[in-house]
């Protein structure tokens, strides 16, 4: 999830001061820009005192709301790992089970007799298991060309 290090950037209006011309030709203006720029949920100190003071415990009420997005953040964050590990456990719990069937049926092919088709099962399938685990680690540690998807 990408979305793990999200920051929010606030971007107050700028604030524009024409300073006094010393002649009146329009030559003479000069324009002056003051931007703040802030990132997070938690405005600066200067705004959140402007806050304040237009409406009384506005600032509390503020930082009280970031907390509890933090919180919220967190618990999303939480949620989403345990639902991965979750997945990745089953995932591998299925991959055992395949594995075993297809030894044990190999196995029995093997005592009726039919040794092609127990090489045929067996082979394959541990071969086909192998790839999946093999190709499913070079994607998530290693191979660059895994991860850019150029198979």
């Amino acid at each position: 999830m990408n979305n793990m290090n999200r920051k929010r950037k606030t971007n107050p209006p700028a604030k524009q001061t024409l300073a006094k011309p010393k002649s009146t030709s329009p030559a003479s203006l000069t324009q002056v820009t003051h931007q703040l720029l802030s990132t997070g949920p938690i405005p600066p100190p200067e705004i959140l005192q402007g806050y304040e003071q237009i409406l009384p415990g506005s600032a509390e009420r503020i930082l009280v709301m970031a907390e509890e997005d933090a919180k919220h953040e967190h618990a999303l964050e939480k949620s989403a790992l345990h639902l991965a590990s979750e997945e990745i456990k089953r995932g591998q719990l299925y991959g055992l089970i395949i594995g075993i069937l297809a030894f044990v049926t190999s196995i029995i092919a093997l005592a009726l007799g039919s040794e092609k088709a127990a090489i045929t099962l067996g082979g394959t399938t541990v071969v086909g298991l192998v790839a999946v685990f093999v190709i499913g680690h070079l994607k998530k540690f290693g191979s660059p060309s895994m991860k850019n998807g150029d198979d």
